[in-house]
């Protein structure tokens, strides 16, 4: 389920098909940046790919759900939830084999945020190349982690990221939002280390003012008031002041996260870029490697 993700909703559907998925279904909710364009250009050129567009609430939940109960009718053998800011990578190589090699019903994988460059303004297809940072030290479990956030005692973005969960479908599979967790699949639950979630949460500081604007489409949709107590805290941000310094909390400059007036390291980590360096269109790298840009 995607709003608003024009900027780079082509580069993860092509990644995932090159990975190994033989079909992405999608559903647009309400996107006004000309994501739904993208999406009916991407079905009319590969076969693998299906959308539709749904106006209504947030409720990626219920859309997930019903997605991945179809996908069992039309028998698929795995499902890989996936939001267009993450992308499912196979440190081995080869996606497919795992999940083909898997005894699970639900494998639980790791996820890692990358990290945005602090000049980066707007949303580009390019700006993915530029998350070539992590936390030095990410900081869990995920809630106690989250309450660090919630004092600005840490950027979001230093967290321990909740594991992320793909599954083998059934008719009563019950996909979670976030894909945090799932019921009802067939199989045993299990971790691995042969996949990961390589998660880019904020791409750009228009995709984090874009973020706070879906957090607060969720508290309005009546999301459970129990869950989400990120998007409840985003919802809260008020004015350009506010977006500034979450965006500085959870960007680096010169090595750093400035969160909230204190200097946090982070470290350089290329795998997000190295993923996703084949899907950027030409035009972007022409003019990434042109004399005046260098």
């Amino acid at each position: 389920m995607v709003r608003n993700e024009s900027d780079i909703i082509r580069i993860n559907v092509l990644y995932h098909l090159a990975s190994g998925v033989d079909r992405m279904l999608v559903v647009d909710n309400g996107s006004t940046d000309g994501t739904d364009r993208a999406l009916q250009q991407l079905s009319l050129q590969h076969a693998g790919v299906r959308w539709s567009r749904n106006d209504g609430p947030f409720l990626p939940s219920r859309v997930m759900t019903k997605l991945a109960r179809e996908a069992f009718e039309e028998g698929a053998d795995w499902v890989v939830p996936v939001d267009a800011d993450e992308f499912w990578h196979a440190p081995g190589g080869d996606l497919r084999k795992v999940l083909e090699d898997a005894d699970a019903g639900v494998l639980r994988a790791r996820a890692v945020n990358f990290i945005q460059r602090r000049s980066q303004r707007e949303s580009s297809p390019d700006a993915l190349i530029h998350m070539t940072r992590r936390a030095a030290s990410p900081v869990g479990p995920p809630g106690h982690a989250q309450t660090l956030v919630e004092s600005g005692q840490i950027a979001f973005v230093e967290k321990v990221y909740p594991q992320k969960c793909v599954c083998r479908p059934t008719a009563e599979v019950q996909i979670e939002t976030g894909h945090h967790s799932i019921s009802g699949a067939g199989g045993p639950r299990m971790r691995t280390e042969e996949i990961l979630c390589l998660h880019a949460p904020m791409r750009s500081r228009a995709s984090l003012a874009e973020r706070i604007t879906s957090a607060g489409r969720a508290a309005a949709a009546g999301r459970n008031p129990n869950q989400g107590r990120n998007r409840r805290r985003l919802a809260a941000l008020q004015g350009e002041s506010a977006i500034d310094k979450e965006w500085e909390a959870n960007s680096y400059k010169d090595g750093f996260l400035d969160v909230y007036g204190e200097k946090h390291p982070v470290v350089f980590d290329p795998r997000l870029q190295d993923a996703v360096s084949p899907f950027i269109p030409r035009s972007f790298w022409k003019k990434l490697l042109s004399p005046l840009e260098r």
